[in-house]
């Protein structure tokens, strides 16, 4: 059988068809066959094809120092590439400059198929064989592969955000403190805490308030956009929060939380209207006496929702169970009404937070800390894409429309700044953490559990007694004037009722107690991970 031959017109027309990937296998055995390098004309041509794609989507068409338009034409590089002149800032620039595609070698399609299997949660080493495989980087270092992911990553999590309105949820998600990859461990308990490597299920020493856990502050709206934001290692201020607010929300209808002070008090300052369900609603209800009237038989059933109501009522006007503030005095018919009306709840925010976590510590299996807020921002880019598009980005044209983004989004990770990145969060002073320490240690005393932790419900912020007194409500306040035996206290005024309390010699314990009652679970989930973890060692 005859073979065809083909023209050399012929064959460049087919050569320049092809993809990359298969162009450069062709040369490549080419080269191998011949003896002869064609590396300086591969590399050529990989400027020129990026070169193009970059004037294609109008990247750098004005000087990227001062906006000027008007700019010439200033000879080539010695990589090709054209350079360019600004005739206002007198600054040389390239199509590349300050983009993630500046003094590299990877190809247009290399970049949109690595960025296709980031947004796919794709392992290094499976991103390694593709890259080996169908684009011949043959022998690529799998650090090179982490680097290049951590670049998109990167660029990805600098986007904007939305800014949120209507009904938004906020809370806090926290994860542990994370030093992979690194060889000099820090403790940030204290100076004199040595930081030993963490093997298995080994929880915290005073938990989510201390510097052993990062915060993230989430918020989403009633649309499904949302912004989550590493702001702090530890608990979260009224400051921080404050700038949060500031900065990502657009006069929401409602603020939607758990029981967390800091949120009563920002709400309070921009008189957002501030629905407020404690995490321990569940718990209140039936240490109240809140039954459930379905599982009543068929004659009780009236008589038990009639009392639940009555229940309900009562610790709705002690706003023990959720409650809107910032909105005067609503009668508790009308507070159900309103929050069926709005879809006033936390559903939303506490799936982000399993979504979060889902990412972090299982698809990347654990991540720095030091780099948590690029994570963090790639997903927060990558689930508001799905909002934007009614779906998450996975094929291929998505990733090039991305990508496309990434560099008019001009965030450009260089190597020595991953490698010297360190963790640039706001921290709790030695001052509260010896605080807190101390304070741990005599509240397992004081009420015989080993695993307390106070969480960031607690209303504990600097643990001064008069300031966590007076953020209570009078209910509470009666509580502890039982409990210290004090005669009259409804009739007194708060002043006088705190400074009363504070008397008592037992107060802090008092107080330790009452705390450890009204939290959600009496052994925090990690330690509880821990405990099951140490059955099968």
């Amino acid at each position: 059988m005859n073979q065809k031959t083909y023209s050399e017109q012929e064959l460049q027309e087919i050569f320049s068809q092809l993809p990359f990937h298969a162009m450069k296998k062709l040369v490549d055995g080419y080269s191998k066959e011949s003896g002869v390098s064609f590396d300086n004309e591969v590399k050529q041509a990989i400027t020129n094809s990026l070169q193009s794609q970059l004037e294609k989507h109008d990247i750098n068409s004005v000087c990227p120092s001062c906006q000027s338009k008007d700019v010439v034409k200033n000879g080539k590089r010695s990589d090709g590439s054209q350079r360019y002149l600004c005739k206002v800032c007198h600054k040389r620039f390239t199509r590349f400059t300050g983009t993630i595609l500046e003094k590299n070698n990877w190809h247009w399609d290399a970049w949109v198929k690595m960025l296709q299997m980031t947004i796919n949660n794709l392992s290094l080493k499976s991103m390694q064989n593709v890259l080996e495989r169908d684009y011949g980087y043959e022998g690529i270092n799998i650090k090179t592969v982490w680097f290049w992911r951590m670049k998109l990553i990167h660029a990805l999590s600098k986007m904007n955000t939305p800014l949120l309105s209507g009904v938004v949820q906020v809370d806090e998600t926290f994860i542990r403190e994370s030093q992979k990859g690194s060889r000099g461990l820090v403790s940030y308990l204290s100076k004199d805490t040595k930081r030993k490597p963490r093997y298995g299920r080994k929880p915290s020493i005073v938990g989510v308030m201390g510097p052993e856990f990062a915060t993230v502050v989430t918020a989403i709206d009633n649309r499904g956009y949302c912004v989550c934001k590493v702001t702090a290692m530890g608990r979260v201020t009224k400051e921080l929060i404050t700038d949060f607010f500031v900065e990502h929300l657009d006069h929401p209808a409602y603020v939607c939380s758990d029981a967390n002070t800091v949120y009563k008090e920002v709400c309070g300052i921009f008189n957002y209207p501030h629905y407020v369900r404690p995490s321990n609603y569940d718990e209140i209800l039936k240490s109240n006496g809140v039954v459930d009237a379905d599982l009543a038989d068929v004659f009780g059933v009236k008589e038990a929702r009639r009392e639940n109501a009555v229940i309900m009522n009562r610790l709705y006007r002690r706003e023990e169970i959720d409650h809107i503030n910032n909105v005067g005095g609503l009668l508790y018919e009308d507070f159900l009404k309103l929050r069926k009306e709005k879809g006033l709840n936390l559903a939303r925010v506490n799936e982000l937070h399993k979504d979060i976590k889902l990412y972090i510590v299982k698809n990347m299996t654990n991540v720095s800390t030091k780099y948590l807020e690029y994570y963090v921002g790639f997903f927060n880019y990558i689930r508001n894409w799905r909002v934007t598009h009614g779906k998450y980005p996975s094929s291929e044209k998505d990733a090039e429309m991305i990508f496309v983004e990434i560099l008019k989004g001009m965030a450009n990770y260089t190597l020595p700044e991953v490698m010297q990145q360190e963790i640039n969060l706001p921290m709790p002073s030695s001052r509260y953490t010896t605080l807190l320490r101390e304070n741990t240690k005599r509240a397992r005393e004081a009420t015989n559990n080993k695993y307390f932790k106070f969480n960031e419900e607690d209303g504990v912020r600097s643990f001064n007694r008069r300031e966590y007194l007076f953020d209570l409500p009078n209910s509470r306040l009666y509580e502890i004037s039982k409990e210290c035996g004090i005669r009259g206290y409804r009739k007194m005024n708060k002043w006088v009722l705190i400074s009363m309390i504070l008397k008592h010699p037992d107060i802090e314990n008092i107080l330790y107690r009452l705390i450890s009652e009204n939290q959600p679970m009496k052994i925090s989930e990690e330690d509880l991970e821990a405990i099951r973890a140490s059955r099968f060692m």
